[in-house]
């Protein structure tokens, strides 16, 4: 495949996108809002959470990062706090493991870390399944980050691809340290089980995958479903969005089908996802102070 700029096509896709958001989804996120003390709180757990990785991280990057936790939950069924700057803090922590090279750190000092966090912000049991699902997050990441079975994952259909995403671009974890701000027994079955992150991850792989397509290009990484078309011939690169595009209107139908609070929240955060890709300086450019690869 070749590797042309996805920039040719952003204008034309993002409206296809916003249309699709606007005639399926019933509600337009709302950003879940931090005060100025709670802000500062989630910035220095983080800080204080990657002082084992040796790096020091910008309140810029880490308001960045946390801003797709913001616009992802669900403001209007947001009932725990606490729990909600808990994801704010794993959501940011483990974007600065995916963004560096893991063999160059100490991977065991950095798990005590998390660990701390979930045992801070949650109940013991709901500590064990946020702990265990960045857990497995982290490791799958470590462990996979060049191996012959991501290459095959990601090189071979949509379906192989979207499979292996649902562990990768961290939905089934986002749904285990998520479940416990909204407190309602259905959503928390649903992100338990894993169903909530298989209804929700193809929404949010493709519109990730759009829009950072150019700077996956760039470090060379190969998990973008985008690899999987020809992005240079217009023709083969309109076929496979389309194909996408019915991807999402296909779990939003089904997603509507749930009861109405675990309908919300993942809508909203496919919905949401959107909305911050396409405002967020991470997608501004393919390599910049908040995106680019931390050595």
């Amino acid at each position: 495949m070749t590797t042309a700029s996805m920039m040719q096509y952003w204008e034309e896709s993002t409206r296809r996108f916003r249309e699709l958001f606007t005639r399926e989804f019933p509600h337009e996120p709302t950003m879940c809002e931090l005060d100025d003390g709670e802000l500062r709180e989630v910035i220095d757990a983080c800080n204080r959470a990657v002082e084992p990785l040796g790096k020091s991280i910008s309140d810029e990057r880490w308001i960045s990062y946390m801003d797709v936790v913001r616009w992802g939950q669900s403001a209007r069924h947001l009932k725990d706090i606490e729990a909600f700057k808990a994801v704010c803090i794993l959501n940011c922590v483990t974007f600065v493991w995916d963004d560096m090279d893991p063999a160059l750190h100490d991977f065991d000092a950095f798990l005590p870390q998390i660990r701390a966090v979930c045992e801070k912000y949650y109940e013991p049991e709901d500590a064990a399944f946020a702990y265990e699902a960045a857990r497995a997050f982290v490791v799958s990441d470590h462990m996979f980050r060049d191996s012959d079975i991501k290459r095959a994952l990601c090189t071979t259909s949509p379906e192989q691809y979207f499979r292996y995403r649902v562990t990768d671009v961290g939905v089934d974890f986002w749904m285990k340290m998520s479940y416990q701000i909204y407190i309602h027994p259905e959503f928390t079955e649903h992100a338990k089980s894993g169903l909530a992150a298989r209804m929700t991850t193809r929404g949010l792989a493709i519109v990730n995958d759009f829009y950072s397509y150019d700077r996956e290009i760039a470090l060379g990484q190969i998990t973008n479903c985008f690899r999987l078309c020809d992005v240079s011939d217009e023709r083969e690169f309109r076929r496979f969005f389309d194909a996408r595009l019915a991807d999402i209107e296909e779990d939003a139908r089904v997603i509507k089908a749930f009861d109405p609070l675990s309908r919300d929240v993942m809508l909203d955060l496919i919905y949401g996802n959107f909305i911050w890709t396409t405002s967020n300086k991470r997608y501004k450019a393919a390599v910049n102070n908040v995106n680019s690869f931390i050595q």
